[in-house]
Formats: structure tokens, sequence, C-alpha cells
């Protein structure tokens, strides 16, 4: 069963109507990409328990130039690529989109130069670290601490990184201490945390934290 979300553009695109998807509200998502503005050009954007894809639609229409989703239900992340790709038809710069159906946490333990992630086959010097993450897990999975301190460890990120988790407003995660809440919006039942690193706790070797 598949049902339709309309994007801020106006542009339709596939919802999964099980059980286990929530998507991301219209008003979250545009209060998400009002904030983050036009640093979205020529962003990467990491989607982590994608869903439908909305939130990457959004980013991609935003100007993100390389999106990779990562979706545990085999059937909800084909409505995923099929929606990554559809909108992505109607834009005429050059982008890489990738849909991982992967569990989580064990696509994060691998780190970027997983053998899984294809653009890491086709670039000879690829830029496997994310301008943005967006973290949608269940609210009640307990994948938040995990995530962030993957995210972390295993390199995933720059300097200037930020993760965007959205949570229950009820039961706001734990920050790990890597990370800093940078700002915190919520919308009714929702809330979204805007998370950087910690500069004092990290290490970063990128020479592209200017970016």
């Amino acid at each position: 069963m598949k049902g339709k979300l309309k994007l801020i553009s106006g542009k339709r695109i596939e919802s999964p109507l099980n059980q286990n998807t929530r998507p991301t509200s219209s008003k979250v998502r545009e209060a998400i990409i009002n904030i983050l503005g036009n640093k979205l050009e020529g962003a990467s954007w990491l989607d982590l328990c994608s869903g439908s894809g909305a939130m990457a639609c959004e980013a991609l229409q935003k100007g993100a130039k390389k999106i990779i989703a990562i979706e545990n239900h085999r059937q909800t992340a084909k409505i995923c690529k099929k929606n990554l790709i559809d909108v992505s038809n109607s834009i005429d710069h050059s982008i890489h989109i990738e849909v991982v159906c992967k569990e989580l946490i064990s696509f994060l333990k691998k780190g970027p130069r997983n053998k899984k992630i294809e653009f890491t086959k086709d670039s000879p010097n690829p830029d496997q670290k994310f301008d943005f993450v967006f973290l949608d897990p269940p609210y009640i999975s307990g994948l938040y601490e995990l995530s962030q301190e993957l995210l972390l460890s295993k390199q995933w990120i720059k300097e200037s990184t930020t993760l965007i988790c959205e949570c229950s407003s009820k039961t706001t995660p734990t920050i790990h201490n890597g990370w800093k809440l940078n700002k915190k919006k919520s919308y009714g039942n929702t809330s979204i945390l805007f998370l950087i690193p910690n500069q004092a706790l990290n290490c970063f070797d990128d020479t592209d934290s200017m970016h």
C-alpha cells in the first residue's frame, strides 16, 4: 500500500503506508529547510532511517549534490529510491543518489569507506564525509545515542557537519558528549535537534572544515 506526500515545492512523492514508517511532517521539513537555507547548495546529505526519503528529496531540491539514504525495510527503500530518482529528473546539475537497504548500526559501524557504497568505487579520491546527517529512527528505538557515537568514531563527519535529529518532544534523546546542541525547535509532538561536533573533544583531520 502506498500513499502520497507533498514536498515544499508542491511535487508529490510516494509514501509507504506501513506501521513502521512515520513520515516527517511538511511543517517540520519546511522548518529544517528554512533553518539550513543556502548551506544545502552543493552539500552532501546522509539520510539515516530515511523512510520515503521525503527529507532527502527536500535537500535535493535545495541544491544538495550527494545523497545517501539508509533504510532497513526493503519495500520502503524501493519507494525511497523511486522518489529520489523522480525528484532528481527535474534537476539539471550532476548529483549522486544512493539508497542502501541495511540495518542502521551495522551500516554506520563499517564507516564511510564501506564497499556497499557505490560512489567510493567511482572516485579516485572520494570525499566520504557528510555536510549534513539527518537521523529519524523510531522514537523509542534507542538508536540515537549509538548513532551519534558511530558518526564520530567511524569518521562520517567533518568539523563543520550538522547532525539533525528528529525526535519526540516528550523523550528527547541524550546528547553524546562528542556533540553539542546548537539549536532545538519543537513543533507539537515533534522536536528537532541541531547538533554540531564538540570541537574540544574531537580531532578532525579534514582540510575542508571551512566548507
